[in-house]
Protein backbone atom coordinates (compact mmCIF):
# COMPACT_ATOMS: atom_id res chain seq x y z
CA UNK A 1 0.00 0.00 0.00
CA UNK A 2 2.96 2.47 0.85
CA UNK A 3 4.43 1.67 -2.67
CA UNK A 4 1.40 2.50 -4.44
CA UNK A 5 0.56 5.64 -2.41
CA UNK A 6 4.44 7.43 -3.35
CA UNK A 7 3.87 5.62 -7.06
CA UNK A 8 4.15 9.31 -9.07
CA UNK A 9 6.08 10.51 -12.59
CA UNK A 10 5.99 14.49 -13.15
CA UNK A 11 7.32 16.16 -16.22
CA UNK A 12 8.55 19.71 -14.43
CA UNK A 13 8.53 22.85 -16.70
CA UNK A 14 10.66 23.90 -19.36
CA UNK A 15 13.71 25.89 -19.13
CA UNK A 16 15.41 28.50 -20.86
CA UNK A 17 16.64 26.02 -23.43
CA UNK A 18 13.55 24.29 -23.23
CA UNK A 19 14.69 21.33 -21.59
CA UNK A 20 12.47 19.67 -18.96
CA UNK A 21 13.12 17.71 -15.81
CA UNK A 22 11.60 14.57 -14.46
CA UNK A 23 10.89 13.50 -11.05
CA UNK A 24 9.45 9.56 -10.25
CA UNK A 25 9.02 7.34 -7.68
CA UNK A 26 8.63 4.00 -9.65
CA UNK A 27 7.19 1.10 -7.94
CA UNK A 28 8.89 -2.18 -8.57
CA UNK A 29 6.40 -3.40 -11.00
CA UNK A 30 7.09 -0.33 -13.27
CA UNK A 31 10.73 -0.44 -13.11
CA UNK A 32 10.73 -3.94 -14.02
CA UNK A 33 8.84 -3.22 -16.97
CA UNK A 34 11.23 -0.79 -18.25
CA UNK A 35 13.99 -2.80 -18.00
CA UNK A 36 12.79 -5.24 -19.24
CA UNK A 37 11.46 -3.16 -22.44
CA UNK A 38 14.25 -0.43 -22.82
CA UNK A 39 16.87 -2.31 -23.90
CA UNK A 40 15.41 -3.42 -26.59
CA UNK A 41 15.03 0.36 -28.29
CA UNK A 42 18.24 1.92 -26.38
CA UNK A 43 20.94 -0.84 -27.58
CA UNK A 44 23.96 0.58 -28.87
CA UNK A 45 23.29 1.64 -32.52
CA UNK A 46 19.42 1.75 -32.28
CA UNK A 47 17.20 4.65 -32.77
CA UNK A 48 20.52 6.69 -33.08
CA UNK A 49 18.66 10.48 -34.35
CA UNK A 50 22.54 11.56 -35.24
CA UNK A 51 22.91 8.68 -37.54
CA UNK A 52 20.52 8.43 -40.69
CA UNK A 53 21.46 4.95 -41.41
CA UNK A 54 20.66 3.68 -37.55
CA UNK A 55 18.15 1.09 -37.29
CA UNK A 56 14.90 1.99 -35.99
CA UNK A 57 12.36 -0.58 -33.48
CA UNK A 58 13.61 -3.13 -31.78
CA UNK A 59 17.26 -4.53 -31.83
CA UNK A 60 15.34 -8.36 -32.15
CA UNK A 61 14.24 -6.42 -35.78
CA UNK A 62 17.62 -4.84 -36.83
CA UNK A 63 19.64 -6.20 -39.63
CA UNK A 64 22.58 -7.63 -37.76
CA UNK A 65 25.06 -5.91 -40.26
CA UNK A 66 23.39 -2.52 -40.28
CA UNK A 67 23.50 -2.79 -36.52
CA UNK A 68 26.91 -3.87 -36.31
CA UNK A 69 27.84 -0.65 -38.48
CA UNK A 70 25.61 1.04 -36.36
CA UNK A 71 27.19 0.64 -33.49
CA UNK A 72 30.48 1.46 -34.31
CA UNK A 73 29.42 4.99 -35.36
CA UNK A 74 27.50 5.07 -31.94
CA UNK A 75 28.85 7.32 -29.31
CA UNK A 76 25.99 8.38 -26.90
CA UNK A 77 26.22 7.79 -23.28
CA UNK A 78 23.96 5.08 -22.03
CA UNK A 79 21.58 7.57 -20.37
CA UNK A 80 21.40 9.24 -23.84
CA UNK A 81 20.82 5.94 -25.62
CA UNK A 82 17.73 5.35 -22.95
CA UNK A 83 16.35 8.50 -24.08
CA UNK A 84 16.20 7.91 -27.71
CA UNK A 85 15.24 4.59 -27.06
CA UNK A 86 12.08 5.96 -25.09
CA UNK A 87 11.36 8.61 -27.80
CA UNK A 88 11.46 5.97 -30.26
CA UNK A 89 8.48 3.42 -28.13
CA UNK A 90 6.46 6.58 -27.67
CA UNK A 91 6.33 7.35 -31.14
CA UNK A 92 5.93 3.97 -32.51
CA UNK A 93 3.10 3.80 -29.70
CA UNK A 94 1.84 7.39 -31.50
CA UNK A 95 1.52 5.89 -34.80
CA UNK A 96 0.54 2.71 -34.95
CA UNK A 97 4.08 1.12 -36.16
CA UNK A 98 4.47 -2.15 -35.73
CA UNK A 99 1.07 -3.33 -36.11
CA UNK A 100 -0.15 -2.28 -32.74
CA UNK A 101 -3.46 0.59 -32.55
CA UNK A 102 -2.15 4.38 -32.16
CA UNK A 103 -2.50 6.15 -29.00
CA UNK A 104 -2.95 10.00 -28.57
CA UNK A 105 -2.36 12.63 -31.15
CA UNK A 106 0.11 14.99 -31.06
CA UNK A 107 -1.44 18.18 -32.30
CA UNK A 108 0.86 21.00 -33.28
CA UNK A 109 0.71 24.79 -34.43
CA UNK A 110 3.21 26.87 -36.15
CA UNK A 111 2.78 29.78 -38.89
CA UNK A 112 3.50 28.67 -42.37
CA UNK A 113 6.78 31.74 -41.59
CA UNK A 114 8.58 30.12 -39.06
CA UNK A 115 7.78 26.21 -41.27
CA UNK A 116 9.21 27.46 -44.25
CA UNK A 117 11.99 29.58 -41.94
CA UNK A 118 12.91 26.32 -40.41
CA UNK A 119 13.10 28.59 -37.34
CA UNK A 120 11.15 29.21 -34.35
CA UNK A 121 8.72 28.06 -31.33
CA UNK A 122 6.09 25.74 -32.35
CA UNK A 123 3.54 25.27 -29.56
CA UNK A 124 1.78 21.69 -28.97
CA UNK A 125 -1.57 21.44 -27.25
CA UNK A 126 -0.22 20.24 -24.00
CA UNK A 127 1.51 23.40 -23.43
CA UNK A 128 5.03 22.51 -24.69
CA UNK A 129 7.36 24.82 -26.50
CA UNK A 130 8.88 22.82 -29.54
CA UNK A 131 11.63 23.92 -31.69
CA UNK A 132 11.13 24.24 -35.32
CA UNK A 133 14.12 21.63 -36.48
CA UNK A 134 12.27 19.09 -33.49
CA UNK A 135 8.83 19.60 -35.05
CA UNK A 136 10.12 18.52 -38.84
CA UNK A 137 12.09 15.91 -37.07
CA UNK A 138 8.69 14.56 -35.01
CA UNK A 139 6.09 15.58 -37.64
CA UNK A 140 8.20 12.87 -40.65
CA UNK A 141 5.88 10.28 -39.02
CA UNK A 142 2.88 12.13 -37.99
CA UNK A 143 -0.81 12.82 -39.89
CA UNK A 144 -0.93 16.55 -40.16
CA UNK A 145 -3.94 18.69 -39.32
CA UNK A 146 -3.83 22.03 -41.36
CA UNK A 147 -4.77 25.06 -40.07
CA UNK A 148 -4.34 28.24 -42.96
CA UNK A 149 -4.22 31.29 -41.72
CA UNK A 150 -4.42 35.01 -42.99
CA UNK A 151 -0.68 35.60 -43.86
CA UNK A 152 -0.81 39.45 -41.71
CA UNK A 153 -3.69 39.42 -38.96
CA UNK A 154 -3.59 35.27 -38.04
CA UNK A 155 -7.42 35.25 -39.09
CA UNK A 156 -8.42 32.06 -39.18
CA UNK A 157 -9.71 31.56 -43.31
CA UNK A 158 -12.01 28.39 -42.64
CA UNK A 159 -15.64 28.44 -41.66
CA UNK A 160 -16.45 25.37 -39.65
CA UNK A 161 -20.24 23.58 -39.92
CA UNK A 162 -22.44 24.43 -37.10
CA UNK A 163 -23.80 22.15 -34.73
CA UNK A 164 -23.92 22.62 -30.79
CA UNK A 165 -21.03 20.94 -30.03
CA UNK A 166 -17.60 22.00 -31.85
CA UNK A 167 -16.30 19.15 -34.17
CA UNK A 168 -12.68 17.49 -34.22
CA UNK A 169 -11.89 19.80 -37.10
CA UNK A 170 -13.49 23.06 -35.77
CA UNK A 171 -10.95 21.95 -31.86
CA UNK A 172 -7.86 21.82 -34.25
CA UNK A 173 -8.98 25.20 -35.73
CA UNK A 174 -9.08 26.35 -32.23
CA UNK A 175 -6.00 25.11 -30.96
CA UNK A 176 -4.12 26.50 -34.07
CA UNK A 177 -5.86 29.83 -33.79
CA UNK A 178 -6.14 30.45 -29.95
CA UNK A 179 -3.55 27.88 -28.60
CA UNK A 180 -4.73 28.00 -25.11
CA UNK A 181 -7.61 29.72 -23.34
CA UNK A 182 -8.01 33.30 -24.56
CA UNK A 183 -8.76 34.88 -21.52
CA UNK A 184 -6.60 37.73 -20.50
CA UNK A 185 -3.38 36.44 -18.94
CA UNK A 186 -4.49 33.04 -18.18
CA UNK A 187 -2.18 30.34 -19.22
CA UNK A 188 -3.95 27.23 -19.04
CA UNK A 189 -2.92 24.90 -22.17
CA UNK A 190 -5.47 24.41 -24.91
CA UNK A 191 -6.33 20.86 -23.82
CA UNK A 192 -7.85 22.14 -20.39
CA UNK A 193 -9.98 24.44 -22.61
CA UNK A 194 -13.46 23.68 -23.49
CA UNK A 195 -14.98 25.12 -27.11
CA UNK A 196 -16.65 29.03 -26.13
CA UNK A 197 -19.96 30.18 -28.17
CA UNK A 198 -19.80 33.99 -28.09
CA UNK A 199 -23.29 34.80 -28.29
CA UNK A 200 -23.77 32.11 -25.86
CA UNK A 201 -25.61 28.76 -27.38
CA UNK A 202 -28.63 29.54 -25.55
CA UNK A 203 -28.77 32.86 -27.39
CA UNK A 204 -28.97 31.68 -30.66
CA UNK A 205 -24.69 31.58 -30.79
CA UNK A 206 -23.60 29.76 -33.87
CA UNK A 207 -21.61 26.69 -33.68
CA UNK A 208 -18.63 28.48 -35.92
CA UNK A 209 -15.34 29.06 -35.99
CA UNK A 210 -15.89 32.68 -35.86
CA UNK A 211 -18.22 32.50 -33.03
CA UNK A 212 -16.18 30.00 -31.23
CA UNK A 213 -12.88 30.76 -28.53
CA UNK A 214 -11.11 28.18 -26.57
CA UNK A 215 -12.10 29.27 -22.58
CA UNK A 216 -10.57 27.47 -19.67
CA UNK A 217 -13.76 25.89 -17.02
CA UNK A 218 -13.41 28.82 -14.67
CA UNK A 219 -13.19 31.68 -17.82
CA UNK A 220 -15.90 30.01 -19.86
CA UNK A 221 -17.92 30.31 -16.63
CA UNK A 222 -17.61 34.12 -15.87
CA UNK A 223 -18.61 35.20 -19.53
CA UNK A 224 -22.47 36.37 -18.97
CA UNK A 225 -24.70 39.65 -19.28
CA UNK A 226 -23.80 40.41 -15.51
CA UNK A 227 -21.96 42.93 -13.82
CA UNK A 228 -18.57 42.32 -13.79
CA UNK A 229 -18.77 39.20 -15.95
CA UNK A 230 -17.01 38.90 -19.39
CA UNK A 231 -18.18 39.64 -23.21
CA UNK A 232 -16.00 38.24 -25.94
CA UNK A 233 -16.30 38.49 -29.67
CA UNK A 234 -13.44 38.06 -32.73
CA UNK A 235 -12.13 41.38 -34.21
CA UNK A 236 -12.77 41.36 -37.78
CA UNK A 237 -9.90 44.10 -38.83
CA UNK A 238 -7.05 45.80 -37.38
CA UNK A 239 -3.62 44.53 -36.82
CA UNK A 240 -5.10 41.62 -33.91
CA UNK A 241 -7.56 40.54 -36.05
CA UNK A 242 -8.55 36.86 -35.72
Amino acid sequence: RDRKRLRGFTILPQDLRLMSKVRGYLTPALRAEMEAALPSWAAPGMNNPDDPDSPSGTVESADPAALAAAVERDTRTPGQRTHDGLQALLRASRTGAGGGRRSGDLVITITDHELAERAGIALTATGTRLPVAELIEVAATATPHLAVFSAHTGQALYLGRGRRLASRAQRLMLFARDRGCTAPGCDAPFTRTQAHHFPDWADGGPTDIDHLGAACGRHNRSVGPRPGQWQTMILIDGPHAG
